[in-house]
């Protein structure tokens, strides 16, 4: 503007230099804002530079999301924040940076929030359908269709004036988005709009790099944990492997160790068919130190390992007709709740308890098969957690099962050679010994065969009545002698091996009755003093014949290795099978405790039978050591029938004790029953029962 001192009008001079000078200060005006414009280009393409090296350099996405807010905080006002990354894999999206009001949301580095797409339809909508920016003035905005995008990880943003999306792009690919707010309304302008998208753009690539990183970075720990795997692997079978000379049982113990330690779990269990397969028999397990002491850290190792392996006997579960028999044809199987309580109501107490006290949760179940027979199952789990294996650890335990397998049979294989080897062994030293002893004894009824004949023969024409009566006395019992010999060797050769079934009649047998008549039998041939105390109501269940045998044995054999003026007593007391004092050898866990029987012992005070003869004595041929020359004859073969007679019968038969000079005691069982009704009728008619008798 103007204004004139020495007129009331411009001149025309005037005009012209105002116009001139309007014009300078235009072009001024247009410089000056041309030159701000380029410097804050030149900041812009600065800013743009640092970034685009600095973003590239760093493979952390918590480092690159940080660079992000102070890039974008030195370009634009920025009130909150929120950086969202969208997974094609998982299909999800994760929040993973926030800033709310100048504020760091925590813990979204370690943790992002994960949403469900559904969860976000207008975030999905901007950024994954029309994948372009979304800009808002919230100046007159109270609520509507982008109260989504308002609300969540980076708090209420209501309040703002302004709001600003970016999608992140990679080849028209979204990723995710970056997200900002502020207080000021029309907060960002189309330049420092388009920074940011070059921003973002560079952003994206370094997002996507460090993805590729994290990839790679993982890819190379899987190949280092897939080498550590096939290392343990080819250890686990290597051990394995070298086991095959060593007995099953080592075998065994080292490949559920193996297991064990391959898959990381806590318990690794063998369950060994049956030979019926009716039944899986837990053969050997391996626990961690901490679960198996856990609670109990004062525990001996020692007593804690024995006490482990007897309760390990006692579990069996049943297979054949069971859900196990229909998922072993799967390869592999998880073992849950459900199964193993319809299997624990199929078991005894020992399976019953492992099955609901293990704390099976869900146990991984592999077929340990052998050019397809089942020889058993493995199973690894963690208690009390539900833990799904993945492939490539299934796979190495069906590699290791496979190796086990083979080792396992080859080792089964090689015991059974060995035991027949062995048994070939014992069947030639017993054929050395019998042919010595029966040399011997048969050489001596023949000898007095041969000899009293030949002195009949010789003195035939002078030999008085009495004499000839004293040989054929001699004569007759050495006859009788060879005769008792060849009897035992064909009854032991009939009853023959351990499993085979003998013909016996069995009743109800008066234990009394069959004690007294083997006394009355023998009495009359011995010196011995016999004392008997058998109560008339013990009866027992056998082959009363078979029983009268064994006990005539017993107390033949005690009579011949006793002095004349010794005692031989027999006693016999009611009880049950958990009271009897039985040897390990004899034995059987299957035999119900609370049976009820009767236990026989027959004492004597005779020579005695030293230790190390005292395991052998029930063998075919074999008598404790003494010289052939010996009074005493034998075959070698009564105790051996007794303890075959008393097997079949439903009872054991054993040495109970025997100290050398002192002398033994041998005992038996047999299953206890109640008198015959006819029996107990007749007793009824007594005033009272008679006591138990002693005879001498």
């Amino acid at each position: 503007l103007y204004q004139t001192t020495t007129g009331a009008v411009f001149l025309q001079r005037q005009r012209s230099e105002a116009r001139e000078f309007a014009e300078r200060i235009a072009l001024y005006l247009q410089n000056d804002q041309l030159r701000s414009q380029q410097r804050r280009s030149s900041d812009y393409l600065k800013q743009l530079q640092s970034i685009s090296t600095a973003f590239p350099t760093s493979v952390q996405l918590a480092k690159l999301v940080e660079n992000v807010y102070q890039f974008t905080s030195s370009i634009v006002d920025v009130l909150s924040m929120l950086i969202s990354l969208y997974d094609r894999d998982t299909e999800k999206i994760y929040d993973v940076f926030a800033i709310q009001e100048g504020n760091r949301v925590e813990g979204l580095a370690e943790k992002p929030k994960i949403i469900e797409p559904d969860e976000h339809p207008v975030w999905w909508r901007a950024t994954q359908e029309k994948k372009e920016k979304l800009l808002l003035d919230l100046t007159h905005y109270e609520s509507g269709e982008y109260d989504e995008l308002l609300t969540g990880t980076w708090g209420d943003q209501h309040k703002a004036g302004s709001f600003l999306l970016l999608p992140m792009k990679m080849f028209n690919r979204v990723i995710g988005s970056l997200c900002i707010t502020s207080l000021h309304p029309n907060a960002y302008h189309e330049e420092e709009i388009q920074v940011l998208e070059t921003m973002v753009q560079i952003v994206t690539v370094s997002i996507e790099n460090a993805k590729l990183y994290e990839r790679s970075r993982e890819a190379l720990r899987g190949a280092k944990k897939r080498e550590e795997l096939l290392a343990a692997m080819n250890s686990a079978l290597q051990t394995i492997s070298v086991s095959t000379v060593l007995d099953v049982n080592d075998i065994q113990h080292k490949f559920v160790e193996s297991a064990a330690k391959l898959a990381q779990t806590e318990m690794s269990i063998f369950f060994q068919c049956s030979a019926d397969k009716e039944q899986l028999i837990v053969q050997t397990a391996y626990e961690t130190q901490k679960q198996r002491f856990q609670g109990n850290e004062d525990v001996d190792y020692a007593v804690n390992q024995e006490h482990h392996d007897k309760l390990l006997e006692k579990i069996r579960i049943p297979y054949k007709g069971s859900p196990l028999e229909k998922l072993v044809g799967l390869g592999f199987f998880y073992l849950d709740q459900s199964i193993a309580a319809e299997l624990a109501g199929a078991c005894d107490e020992g399976g019953t308890i492992f099955l609901l006290e293990t704390g099976i949760q869900k146990m991984l179940m592999i077929p340990v098969l052998y050019q397809a027979e089942l020889i058993g199952i493995l199973g690894v789990h963690t208690p009390k957690q539900v833990r799904n294996f993945r492939p490539s650890e299934i796979g190495m335990l069906l590699a290791l099962s496979s190796q086990a397998a083979s080792a396992i049979r080859n080792a089964q294989l090689f015991e059974e050679i060995q035991l027949a080897y062995a048994e070939q062994q014992q069947l030639d030293r017993l054929k050395d010994e019998f042919l010595v002893t029966a040399s011997h004894e048969l050489r001596t009824p023949l000898s007095a065969i041969s000899g009293y004949s030949t002195l009949l023969k010789r003195q035939s024409s002078r030999i008085n009545p009495q004499q000839i009566t004293r040989y054929a006395t001699k004569i007759t019992g050495a006859a009788q002698q060879l005769t008792d010999l060849v009897n035992s060797m064909t009854e032991a050769a009939k009853i023959g091996v351990v499993d085979k079934k003998l013909d016996l009649q069995i009743g109800p047998v008066q234990l009394h009755a069959a004690v007294e008549m083997a006394v009355n039998l023998l009495s009359v041939n011995i010196e011995q003093k016999l004392v008997t105390q058998v109560g008339t109501d013990l009866w027992v269940e056998g082959d009363p014949l078979r029983v009268r045998q064994v006990i005539s044995n017993l107390l033949d054999n005690a009579a011949k290795y006793s002095e004349g003026d010794s005692r031989i007593e027999v006693i016999a007391n009611a009880t049950v099978l958990a009271q009897v004092g039985l040897p390990e050898d004899q034995f059987d866990i299957e035999t119900d405790p609370n049976l009820p029987v009767v236990l026989v012992q027959v004492y004597d005070e005779g020579e005695g039978i030293d230790p190390e003869d005292q395991q052998k004595i029930f063998e075919k041929f074999v008598r404790a050591t003494r010289s052939l020359t010996t009074p005493v004859r034998g075959s070698g073969l009564g105790l051996f029938i007794c303890r075959r007679y008393i097997e079949a019968m439903g009872g054991r038969l054993w040495l109970q004790q025997s100290v050398p000079g002192e002398g033994s005691v041998f005992a038996f069982y047999l299953p206890r029953m109640e008198a015959p009704v006819e029996v107990e009728a007749g007793k009824g008619e007594q005033d009272e029962p008679e006591p138990p008798q002693q005879t001498s």
